[in-house]
């Protein structure tokens, strides 16, 4: 199962959700790789204390014949190695290499046609996507099984969400995609917000998932010191609150 984690809109959590799915996926016995789509390298950072210059995610979209073994690595936090989890970093340079295959044709099946090399050997594949609708992005669309979206209880939070679905379906050649949205940062206080909020998504109610990641201080501590909130504070709410999203997505591709 391939899954892209996607949002156009930027501060909406997507590279804390997606290093704590990509880390209790593996907690689970799942064989994870967690693929760095975004030239900001979030997700890198926290997995990969010393980002490579070479062999990164870039040579799959710089090099057909690029080997796709040789740009994976054993995800780490800090010197402990995490067993079941793999990592193919991103840097910088992505952004000059996607400005570079921009005019390539077929440029959207760069990321899939390496994947699919591989796909076997993992259970799940999770692409941690830029915010924004690129080059970068329709290549992880295309490669992907679903789109995983998170989003926030703010009041803007939903904007652009119809423009990302007309994107995803562009991608696709079909309206008739797989999709997820999950509620992320919900705090029980702002109950307008929340209950506008949950009005919005009452369309989409059949792709939202039960889960609600919680407004929670150990996950804002975890993402400033650099770790997933399950090594960071294991027994805290969000940490239980990603074991339950991790369990619900097993569920949901076991169907």
């Amino acid at each position: 199962m391939i899954l892209a984690v996607l949002n156009q809109k930027g501060g909406v959590g997507k590279t804390t959700v997606t290093t704590n799915l990509a880390c209790q996926l593996s907690r689970d016995g799942q064989k994870t790789l967690l693929v760095d789509m975004d030239p900001q390298a979030h997700s890198s950072v926290i997995f990969c204390p010393d980002i490579p210059k070479e062999d990164t995610v870039r040579d799959l979209l710089a090099d057909r014949s690029f080997r796709v073994q040789n740009a994976i690595r054993q995800a780490k936090v800090g010197e402990e190695e995490i067993s079941g989890l793999w990592l193919i970093p991103a840097n910088i340079h992505l952004a000059i290499t996607a400005e570079q295959i921009t005019s390539r044709i077929h440029r959207e099946k760069l990321l899939y046609n390496h994947l699919k090399k591989i796909a076997g050997v993992y259970d799940f594949i999770i692409i941690d996507c830029p915010p924004a609708v690129n080059v970068l992005t329709v290549n992880a669309i295309y490669a992907a099984d679903v789109v995983l979206i998170p989003t926030t209880y703010g009041r803007y939070s939903l904007d652009g969400i119809a423009d990302l679905f007309q994107s995803i379906a562009d991608v696709k050649e079909s309206d008739d995609f797989n999709y997820w949205i999950l509620r992320n940062a919900r705090d029980a206080r702002t109950r307008l917000s929340n209950r506008f909020v949950e009005e919005q998504l009452a369309p989409f109610s059949r792709n939202v998932l039960a889960t609600v990641i919680r407004r929670n201080e150990a996950i804002n501590q975890a993402q400033m010191n650099g770790e997933p909130v399950l090594f960071f504070s294991p027994g805290s709410s969000g940490a239980e609150d990603y074991r339950q999203l991790t369990k619900e997505i097993i569920r949901k591709c076991q169907r």
